[in-house]
């Protein structure tokens, strides 16, 4: 009985001592899981095959900023998308029974981290997996630099790539390790890891005569991986299937801070164009120069001649407006005697005239009315563009109100100025002829119980666009073009208002202040006329 009561005392010490040995050891893994800087969590393994949290070391929740993760699933943690994924991870540790290393994207705090994370899987004494321990690595700055390094490659390969000109380099051990586009299209084939005693005949290096293939010694790169620098080597390359090129090289060694050789690197200009031009240019030297003195004397001519020219224009100029002015003053002044005779005429025989010779004389006299109007119109016309007017400052709405003011609108008739006109430097008169005849001519040719003239403006970057429209009877396309056409009307004769000079005046002007015109009608429809006129 003693020996039964020694050997119980002996194994109930050694279990007490077992026991502390596991309090020790949960004890220092309890320090390790709460004091390493990684991630730790624990996820349990249900019946069913699903994972729930048991676990994060104060590392994970501080990093992650989860504070209770106790029962919950991913799902309840993360976005769906993002716990199916995890799910899948934790699955493929379940079912391989082996420690899986993967990098992931989690979203915690509203914003994307990276870790590099390692799941280890646990076992339970009937061999299935119950549990999973997974440690975290926040790589976010990791991931910042290659995100930054590859960009960085990117920029440069582009770079590169955009140059026009060529770009090769060898490594430390002078094998071909770089060749940008320019220097594929220079020499046709793609890039080949080649060893210096391979260039010239792979890529058709020769001479700058293209007689003899360069020596390894005289290849630009090898010079330059040789420890030279050196600018404006030139020689000649034949690829298999291109054309021959002229190429002038720069080439340096590639050391390090320490001076260490990395390689070398050669820049490659084709100076095909420029090695004939030179060539072309002795030989156009000689016969430019010949070409010059005759071209100069020939100017000195054509200059004498345009100052003649010059001075006789204006000559006919001035004797042009003379001649208008006479014409029209000795014109007008025969005109209004015949008018005024008619009006005696017609006093003294008032008692013998009978309707149909008074409306004769009406006619007559409309006649020399119609007669001075195209007189008055042909002045204009002639004037237009022939002379220059200071460009001054123009508010395009005060000019409308004062045309407005000084034209006879009938009573039933209205004309509105729609948005905000600009105000702009530019030659007024003219302006002014092209909004007046524009205006009185819808005002002219309105049939309607109430007429309407509606002006508007539209601005684009050198022009703006003005309309006038008009609600009145319209014109046919088929005369679109033929209203502007001097003399040209669509009226009887017989209007002495219609000279059929008023929108051929309107045309020139517009034109001659570099501007369009164009006229929107249908019968019946109105009729807008739009033109653009330059800032």
């Amino acid at each position: 009985m003693n020996n039964v009561n020694q050997q119980l005392s002996e194994k109930i010490v050694e279990l007490e001592q077992k026991q502390a040995t596991i309090r020790q050891q949960e004890q220092f893994l309890l320090s390790i899981f709460d004091n390493v800087q990684e991630a730790i969590f624990v996820v349990n393994i249900t019946p069913q095959g699903n994972f729930r949290y048991q676990g994060f070391n104060p590392a994970a929740r501080r990093l992650t900023g989860i504070k209770t993760v106790i029962n919950k699933t991913p799902a309840e943690i993360l976005p769906l998308d993002v716990a199916k994924v995890v799910e899948e991870h934790y699955r493929q540790c379940v079912e391989s029974k082996t420690a899986i290393s993967y990098e992931e994207c989690l979203p915690f705090g509203g914003k994307d981290t990276w870790w590099l994370t390692t799941l280890n899987p646990i076992e339970d004494q009937s061999g299935r997996i119950i549990r999973i321990i997974g440690t975290s690595l926040n790589i976010n700055e990791r991931k910042r630099m290659e995100k930054e390094l590859n960009e960085e490659k990117a920029f440069l390969k582009a770079l590169l790539d955009n140059l026009t000109d060529g770009v090769v380099a060898c490594d430390r051990n002078g094998i071909l390790a770089m060749f940008n586009k320019a220097s594929q299209n220079f020499f046709v084939i793609p890039q080949e890891p080649l060893p210096p005693e391979e260039w010239a005949e792979h890529y058709g290096l020769y001479d700058v005569d293209g007689k003899d293939y360069l020596s390894q010694a005289e290849i630009p790169l090898f010079r330059a991986f040789s420890g030279e620098s050196f600018v404006d080597a030139e020689l000649m390359a034949i690829p298999p299937n291109g054309q021959p090129r002229i190429l002038s090289t720069n080439g340096s060694p590639i050391v390090d801070e320490q001076g260490v050789k990395l390689g070398a690197v050669a820049t490659i200009q084709d100076i095909t164009k420029r090695k004939k031009a030179e060539q072309e240019i002795v030989k156009l030297n000689a016969e430019l120069e010949s070409k010059v003195r005759r071209r100069t004397a020939q100017l000195e001519q054509v200059n004498s001649i345009l100052l003649a020219t010059t001075a006789t224009l204006e000559k006919r100029n001035q004797e042009l407006d003379q001649f208008a002015y006479i014409t029209s003053h000795d014109l007008k002044a025969p005109l209004r005697a015949i008018s005024n005779l008619s009006l005696w005429i017609e006093e003294d025989l008032e008692d013998r005239l009978d309707d149909d010779t008074r409306h004769k004389m009406n006619l007559l006299r409309g006649r020399v009315q119609r007669l001075e109007n195209l007189i008055n119109g042909l002045l204009v016309y002639s004037r237009v563009g022939r002379q220059e007017y200071e460009p001054q400052e123009v508010s395009v709405e005060k000019m409308l109100a004062d045309i407005i003011d000084l034209l006879d609108i009938p009573p039933n008739f209205e004309v509105a100025i729609q948005g905000q006109m600009p105000t702009f430097i530019t030659q007024a008169i003219p302006l002014q002829q092209t909004f007046n005849n524009l205006i009185s001519n819808a005002i002219k040719h309105s049939n309607s119980q109430q007429g309407m003239v509606t002006i508007t403006v539209k601005e684009s970057r050198d022009f703006y666009e003005f309309s006038v429209a008009d609600n009145g009877k319209g014109i046919n396309p088929k005369h679109h073009q033929r209203i502007f056409t001097i003399f040209q009307t669509l009226d009887a004769k017989d209007n002495m208002e219609n000279t059929g000079i008023g929108l051929s005046i309107v045309q020139k002007a517009v034109e001659n202040q570099g501007g369009t015109i164009k006229v929107e009608s249908q019968p019946g429809l109105g009729t807008t006329f739009r033109f653009t006129w330059k800032k």
